[in-house]
């Protein structure tokens, strides 16, 4: 049950990501957004970022990508 009551918000949040992705809002600022919710768990969380990061230009997708790779190495 308590996965069908969290739903609805998810998909809240989805929709409001996706407004603020397509109009321009920078990706930290929606980071921080999505970091301040305070009703998601961690993993609903994570996949409200890998949502937000996926709305983004492939491009910029990529230069992210590699910067934090190579900062892991």
């Amino acid at each position: 049950m308590r996965g069908t009551h969290l739903r609805p918000a998810v998909a809240g949040y989805c929709v409001t990501v996706a407004e603020l992705i397509r109009g321009g809002e920078p990706f930290g600022d929606v980071e921080d957004a999505i970091d301040e919710v305070a009703d998601l768990t961690g993993e609903q969380k994570a996949a409200l970022w890998l949502f937000a990061f996926s709305l983004r230009d492939q491009g910029e997708q990529q230069l992210d990508a590699r910067a934090h790779l190579a900062a892991v190495q």
